[in-house]
């Protein structure tokens, strides 16, 4: 007769199996905190309503009366804003009818003052459809100069 020989369980297995179910439970919760803070579309639209013009509405309009609109093209390039607006819908707005576009984005507010906010405060309003992604400190990087050339030229698009 033959005798069966036991068979041994290396005594890894058991450590392995519990580093296994370590790791599955560690990245389940991890995923869940993240699915947790993602933030609802629609929190991220902008919900106030201006009921009277900026403060500032007078003085971008005259400064960007006196601006160049013939320098904006290259400012615009210099600062990269044709990676995400083109003369197309992209990742942001469209280039082409922006001026006109920009005039009847909010109420109470000229399309220079629109266009104004639009970059030196992207997230005070937060164009339907697209994602609060443009960059914030246009306002520090962006001389005031080059600011209003730019505006200028944009409400030309």
């Amino acid at each position: 007769m033959t005798e069966k020989v036991p068979t041994q369980v290396p005594r890894l297995a058991p450590l392995i199996t519990l580093l296994g179910a370590g790791l599955v439970i560690g990245f389940g919760i991890a995923f869940f905190a993240v699915l947790s803070n993602v933030p609802n579309p629609q929190r991220l639209m902008t919900p106030v309503v201006v009921t009277a013009p900026p403060q500032f509405t007078d003085s971008i309009e005259a400064r960007v009366a006196a601006a160049d609109p013939s320098k904006g093209a290259a400012i615009f390039e210099k600062y990269a804003c044709n990676a995400c607006h083109r003369a197309e819908d992209g990742v942001g707005p469209a280039l082409t009818g922006m001026g006109r576009r920009a005039a009847l984005r909010r109420p109470n507010y000229s399309a220079a003052a629109y266009i104004y906010e639009s970059i030196i405060e992207p997230n005070a309003f937060i164009v339907p459809d697209y994602a609060n992604i443009m960059v914030s400190n246009y306002k520090a990087k962006i001389p005031e100069v080059e600011l209003f050339d730019l505006i200028a030229w944009l409400l030309q698009q």
